[in-house]
């Protein structure tokens, strides 16, 4: 029986990865290089620092990195550092809230960004806890951020389902024993993931209708 439900946050709460790719990509041209889709989708689910690295190797050293750095932060200050909701989060978190479901979050990105875009989406009270990719030595795909944020409820890992649309992240749920829903955003997940996961879906509003 489920008791609670761990959610990832960039890309299946928060319809951030598509204006923070696309932000990274203009940063990038503004100072004369390029930069890809498919190199940013390596990023996606990683924790900052395995995130750092590999997006200074891909620009080509840390200068170039420092430079589309400055130039992302520019462009998401002026955004305000707002996204919007994915289709069907309120819906699927107020189902859960009615049934006693506990709810919490479990991102790589820091804690200020996870608290700041949860508040401003209007979706903070519906969480009891947070877990950050910097509590943890690990990033994804290990599975320490989502061991910590069962800890944390106080439940066991198979009474837990946990909501992923990356690959990094669906193999960390995986390996950490949860019952793992995948809703794919800028990338489909792999055939490892699909034979392990409980379910693929195109959105928490598909979730919500088959439960």
């Amino acid at each position: 029986m489920i008791k609670a439900a761990i959610f990832d946050m960039d890309g299946l709460l928060i319809d951030s990865e598509r204006i923070i790719m696309q932000a990274c990509i203009s940063a990038a041209q503004q100072v004369g290089l390029t930069y890809s889709q498919e190199q940013y989708v390596e990023l996606i689910g990683r924790a900052g620092p395995d995130s750092t690295r590999i997006m200074t190797a891909q620009l080509g050293g840390t200068e170039r990195f420092n430079l589309v750095m400055q130039g992302l932060d520019a462009q998401l200050a002026s955004l305000n550092n707002t996204f919007p909701l994915k289709p069907g989060v309120h819906a699927l978190l107020k189902h859960y809230q009615a049934h006693d479901i506990i709810c919490s979050v479990a991102s790589s990105s820091a804690t200020h960004h996870i608290t700041q875009r949860l508040s401003q989406a209007g979706v903070s009270d519906y969480f009891h806890q947070i877990t950050s990719g910097q509590e943890v030595e690990r990033g994804k795909p290990n599975p320490d951020i989502y061991l910590l944020a069962v800890k944390k409820l106080g439940v066991p890992a198979d009474a837990c389902i946990a909501f992923e649309d990356s690959e990094m992240g669906a193999r960390a749920a995986i390996a950490a024993g949860l019952k793992v829903v995948v809703v794919p955003d800028l990338k489909q997940p792999s055939e490892f993931v699909r034979e392990h996961c409980h379910q693929v879906v195109n959105s928490l509003r598909d979730w919500l209708n088959c439960i």
